[in-house]
């Protein structure tokens, strides 16, 4: 990945982090009715708009079933909001690289331990933490197929 879609993902995964704590966790259909109210249009009048049954607008106001996006998008654009959809980092790039390096890692030293274990041969601590971090950095290095590949 090129340091410029990293830093980009890294920044819109950060403001939509900032998007979804200001939300306080309410749902798309409590933050409907908010908007709904606020600008003073009737449930009728909403699904008149977006072309929905009124029933439908209660539903999801209330939290029952679950609306396409199609269905949001239409309601939405009633109230004269977009609908934004944004995958949010729970971690950075680099960290995410850097656990499934070590997690692969730490299965290869297992693997060669094992082995070493059944010739009666048992390496030190500092040689398998050695031993670790080199195969960590190589995946690092490596091509990003070699590191999410399942063996």
């Amino acid at each position: 990945m090129e340091f410029s879609e990293q830093l980009l993902i890294e920044e819109i995964a950060k403001e939509g982090a900032k998007a979804s704590q200001a939300a306080r966790g309410l749902t798309p259909g409590t933050l409907i009715k908010m908007i709904r109210k606020q600008i003073g249009m009737p449930q009728e009048v909403l699904a008149r708009l977006a072309k929905v049954p009124q029933s439908t607008i209660s539903r999801i106001e209330k939290g029952q079933g679950d609306p396409s996006l199609a269905t949001l998008r239409r309601i939405l654009q009633a109230l004269e909001c977009d609908l934004v959809i944004l995958p949010i980092l729970r971690e950075s790039v680099h960290t995410i690289r850097r656990k499934q390096a070590r997690k692969k890692a730490e299965a290869k030293v297992r693997y060669l331990l094992g082995t070493m274990h059944l010739e009666d041969q048992e390496p030190d601590k500092k040689f398998t933490d050695v031993l670790l971090r080199q195969e960590e950095e190589k995946l690092l290095k490596g091509s990003n197929s070699t590191l999410w590949k399942e063996d």
